[in-house]
C-alpha cells in the first residue's frame, strides 16, 4: 500500500512539473533565455512578486536586510532643513516662515519619515498616516486650520485602497476616494479602518508596473539562499555520521534477528537505535558480526566562488558595492573609494528622488492649512562627503603651515578667520559648525478609529 501510494505521488509530482514546464513555453516572458522558456521555473525563479515576498525577503535575507538599512542609515545619517527661497546662507537669521514651521518638522517626524522610507524600500512603496488634531473621524475629510499630531508609518501591504475615482472628467479619476488600512492589534487579531485620502501620504509609485528596490536582485537573492542552505545541509550530513553497514553474503539475518528477540523486518529497527548511540556518546562500542561499518562522507564544494558570483549580482541590483554591503575590505585604497562611491549614491538619492518626496509632503501639509504657504521653499541636506572633525583639524593645520611658510614674503596667504572655518568653527565664537538643539516633539498614542 505505502509502495503504491509513493509511486502515486511521484507520478503526480512529475505531472506537475511538466505542466510548469508548458506554462513556460506558454508564457513567453517567464525568464529572459528565449532557448528556454521554462528556464525560471527549473531555477526555481517567481515570474510575478508580491510584497509578502519581498518582505519576506527583507526579513529573513541577511543580504537584502543589510542592503536596505544601509541605504536609509546613509541617506538619514543627518535630517534635511526646510528653507524659504532657493539659496541657503547660514549667516542669515530664520525668516518667519522657517521659524513657525520649525515646530513641525521635528526630529521626531523625520524619524517617522524615514522608517516610511525604509518600508518604501522593502515594498515598492508606503503610506504615511497623518494624525491631524481636527477631532475627526479616520474616514471624513480633515478639517483645514489644525497643527500636525505625528504620522505614522505603514506597510503596503497592509494600506488598499478601498474605493476608486471612476469619473473620467475628474481631476481625481484613477486616485483612491477612500483607503482601508489593516491594523495590528495585541494579541495577534487586527481591524480594517477606513482612511480619508486627506489622512494618508503615499511614499513611492504603488501602480502596478512600479519597479521595488528589492526585485532586481531578487533571483541572486534566491540563488544566494540556495548556496547557504545547500552548504549548510552538506556540512550537516557530513557531521550527522550517517553509517553504512556492509554484511558479508553469508550472513544468516534470521539467526542475526534472533539474537535481538526480534523479526527480520524489525532489524533495521535495531540497526538505527545503534546508530543513534554511536552518534550520541563520545565512546561507544559498536559491535558487529560479519560485517563492514563506513560513514556516508561526500566531498562537500567550496560555496565561495558561487556565493561571491551571486552576490556581485545582488549588488549590482541595489546599487551597492560589494564591500560595502558585506563589510569587507580588502585595502584601504579600494574601502575608501567604495565609501566615496556610497556616499554619492546616497546623496543623488537624497537630491534626486527625497527632495522632491519632502516638497511634495510639505504641499500636503500646506493644502491642509498645517503650516502657512510660501512663495519658494527648497529642501537642503548637509554633504555627506564633508570632511570630518578630524580632517577638518588636518586641513587648518596645513593651512597654518602654509601661512608660517609665506611668512618669509611678508603676507600670509589664509587669514585667521579662513583657518576656523576650515577647522569646521563658526568666525565669531568657538561652537563647532552644524550643532544645534533638536527638537523631539511629543508622542501621541496608537492609531484609534473614531
Amino acid at each position: 500500500m505505502t509502495d503504491k501510494l509513493t509511486l502515486a505521488v511521484n507520478h503526480a509530482l512529475n505531472d506537475l512539473r511538466h505542466a510548469r514546464a508548458r506554462m513556460g513555453l506558454l508564457h513567453q516572458t517567464m525568464g529572459l533565455d528565449a532557448k528556454r522558456n521554462s528556464a525560471w521555473c527549473e531555477y526555481g525563479f517567481k515570474e510575478e512578486l508580491t510584497f509578502d515576498d519581498l518582505y519576506k525577503l527583507y526579513r529573513r535575507g541577511g543580504i537584502a536586510y543589510g542592503a536596505v538599512n544601509k541605504i536609509i542609515s546613509h541617506c538619514w545619517k543627518t535630517n534635511p532643513q526646510i528653507i524659504e527661497g532657493d539659496k541657503y546662507d547660514k549667516s542669515k537669521p530664520l525668516t518667519a516662515w522657517e521659524r513657525k514651521v520649525k515646530p513641525v518638522f521635528t526630529n521626531r517626524l523625520w524619524k517617522n519619515f524615514a522608517e516610511a522610507d525604509k518600508r518604501r524600500l522593502v515594498g515598492r512603496w508606503s503610506g504615511i498616516l497623518l494624525h491631524i488634531r481636527d477631532g475627526k473621524a479616520w474616514n471624513t475629510k480633515v478639517t483645514k486650520g489644525h497643527g500636525l499630531a505625528k504620522i505614522t508609518a505603514v506597510w503596503a501591504g497592509s494600506l488598499k485602497p478601498y474605493s476608486i475615482d471612476m469619473d473620467i472628467n475628474s481631476l481625481a479619476y484613477g486616485l483612491p476616494t477612500m483607503w482601508e488600512y489593516t491594523e495590528s492589534l495585541p494579541g495577534g487579531s487586527s481591524r480594517r479602518v477606513k482612511i480619508h485620502p486627506d489622512r494618508v501620504f503615499i511614499l513611492g509609485d504603488y501602480s502596478d508596473d512600479a519597479i521595488g528596490f528589492l526585485e532586481p536582485s531578487y533571483n541572486a537573492f534566491v540563488s544566494l539562499e540556495k548556496v547557504e542552505g545547500g552548504s549548510g545541509e552538506s556540512f550537516l550530513k557530513n557531521a550527522a555520521r550517517q553509517l553504512n553497514l556492509n554484511f558479508e553474503k553469508e550472513i544468516d539475518f534470521n539467526n542475526l534477528a534472533s539474537l535481538y528477540g526480534v523479526s527480520v523486518e524489525e532489524l533495521q529497527d535495531k540497526f538505527n537505535e545503534a546508530a543513534v548511540e554511536v552518534n550520541r556518546g563520545n565512546d561507544v562500542l559498536l559491535t558487529t558480526q560479519g560485517a563492514s561499518v563506513t560513514p556516508l562522507v561526500t566531498a562537500v564544494a567550496d560555496p565561495g566562488p558561487t556565493y561571491d558570483v551571486n552576490l556581485q549580482t545582488a549588488a549590482a541590483g541595489v546599487d551597492i558595492p560589494a564591500k560595502v554591503l558585506v563589510g569587507m575590505q580588502t585595502g584601504e585604497r579600494a574601502s575608501t573609494e567604495d565609501q566615496k562611491y556610497m556616499n554619492n549614491r546616497c546623496q543623488s538619492r537624497r537630491d534626486s528622488e527625497l527632495s522632491f518626496d519632502i516638497e511634495d509632503f510639505t504641499d500636503k501639509l500646506i493644502y491642509l492649512k498645517v503650516i502657512d504657504a510660501v512663495a519658494e521653499k527648497t529642501v537642503i541636506w548637509d554633504d555627506l562627503n564633508e570632511q570630518s572633525a578630524s580632517d577638518k583639524l588636518d586641513s587648518a593645520e596645513k593651512m597654518s603651515r602654509v601661512n608660517q611658510t609665506s611668512l618669509a614674503t611678508g603676507e600670509e596667504v589664509f587669514t585667521k578667520e579662513e583657518i576656523r572655518e576650515a577647522a569646521g568653527y563658526e568666525t565669531d565664537n568657538t561652537q563647532p559648525l552644524g550643532e544645534g538643539e533638536g527638537d523631539e516633539g511629543s508622542e501621541i498614542g496608537d492609531i484609534t478609529e473614531e
